[in-house]
């Protein structure tokens, strides 16, 4: 468990997986916003319509509701008289069922007096098995006599959109309470569809989005990519911005695979003062594109422009012999290069590879490397007689 745990910290100090995730996270968002606006449009749209029919069913069918339906033994003349009655509203409305309710407050229990959808039964055997739900809004009509707005509930027929009014006979004490049901499955099943969609293209587009922020690391860390904030503007080799990101990828990955080569050139300080600046520029393109021509292409080598006329290789898979072969190249191109030339090139180059006997980190492999790079440098200014610069 605490190597997984140092697996996942290891790779999420990753730029591009840090990326990743925040883009995760944005696509997520913006997904579920998008979701539970559309979903509340949809539903406001469905329920105003909802409500409109059923409070129009409601008006239609309150006066003509008999009283006798509210007493203990309901008479069959009322009964049937009702039944055919809001059974026919209920065809001309489009609704699904219409149930009056009744709370018999001793027994403290909710019955069901009448549903049309016994309308075929030649009399109704009041039932006990009202579902908790809608006891809890006749309860409601009874204690405080207000018509409660329409809701989706599930009930034993179905997936239904209820509204239930209450009926009083002084505006005060509440004698039963109407139900009127519209069949909402349709519904439920475009909400269930609607759920699994947008799982699906929240995982799409997650999945699209880290492929996107792989790719885009990648061509930072491609030294022919050329881009604007990690490309070094003199050079064409990767900037200073583009090293911090790789260097931060490099620690967070597995290390043991890095290399560095660093790399400083001579006597730059002498040709600005002497030549100029701009023959000095021309000094440190001639250095890029050696070091460029050696790379030949080669992704296992990303070459950066750190300072002035300072250097630094990050290599991946490579052996202190690969990196040995390496700085002899980049030699024998200078030396080559310099043939007549009126200015002759000369690079101080070090190499290391990560040593987890040595390295705390990489950072101190480029140390190392740093070190060889200014022994060697000390050595060409002596051998030159002259101040090292």
């Amino acid at each position: 468990m605490r190597k997984f745990g140092k697996f996942l910290k290891r790779n999420f100090d990753k730029v591009n997986v840090q990326v990743s995730v925040l883009t995760c996270a944005l696509v997520i968002f913006s997904c579920l916003i998008i979701y539970l606006v559309t979903s509340a449009i949809m539903v406001s749209m469905l329920t105003e319509a909802y409500d409109e029919r059923a409070n129009l069913t409601f008006d239609t069918i309150e006066e003509h509701l008999d009283k006798r339906l509210y007493e203990d033994e309901v008479p069959y003349a009322a009964y049937s008289s009702v039944m055919s009655y809001l059974s026919a509203i209920k065809d001309n409305m489009a609704i699904s069922d219409i149930l009056i309710y009744k709370k018999n407050v001793n027994k403290n229990n909710v019955t069901c007096i009448l549903d049309t959808q016994n309308a075929n039964n030649p009399y109704f055997v009041q039932s006990g098995s009202v579902e908790e739900e809608i006891c809890e809004y006749v309860d409601d009509m009874y204690e405080k006599n207000y018509i409660v707005s329409g809701d989706f509930i599930l009930t034993d027929v179905g997936y239904r959109y209820a509204n239930f009014y209450p009926i009083s006979e002084d505006g005060r004490n509440v004698k039963a309470v109407v139900g009127i049901m519209i069949d909402a499955q349709n519904v439920r099943t475009f909400k269930i569809i609607l759920h699994n969609l947008v799982a699906i293209i929240i995982f799409l587009c997650c999945l699209i989005s880290i492929r996107f922020s792989h790719r885009i690391f990648k061509k930072i860390s491609n030294p022919l990519y050329q881009d604007a904030s990690n490309t070094d503007g003199l050079t064409g080799l990767k900037s200073r911005n583009a090293y911090s990101v790789d260097l931060h990828n490099a620690e967070a990955s597995n290390v043991e695979r890095y290399s560095a080569i660093t790399i400083d050139l001579n006597g730059l300080k002498h040709i600005n003062d002497t030549r100029g600046h701009q023959m000095g520029d021309l000094y440190i393109q001639r250095a890029a594109k050696i070091l460029r021509d050696t790379m030949n292409e080669n992704p296992s080598y990303v070459a950066y422009r750190i300072g002035g006329d300072e250097f630094t290789i990050i290599a991946k898979d490579k052996s202190l012999d690969d990196l040995k072969k390496f700085v002899e190249e980049v030699d024998r191109r200078t030396e080559e290069g310099n043939k007549g030339n009126g200015i002759t090139l000369t690079m101080s180059i070090g190499y290391a590879k990560f040593d987890p006997e040595q390295d705390r980190n990489f950072s101190a492999t480029i140390e190392r490397s740093d070190s060889m790079m200014y022994e060697n440098k000390r050595k060409f200014y002596a051998k030159k007689n002259m101040e090292m610069k």
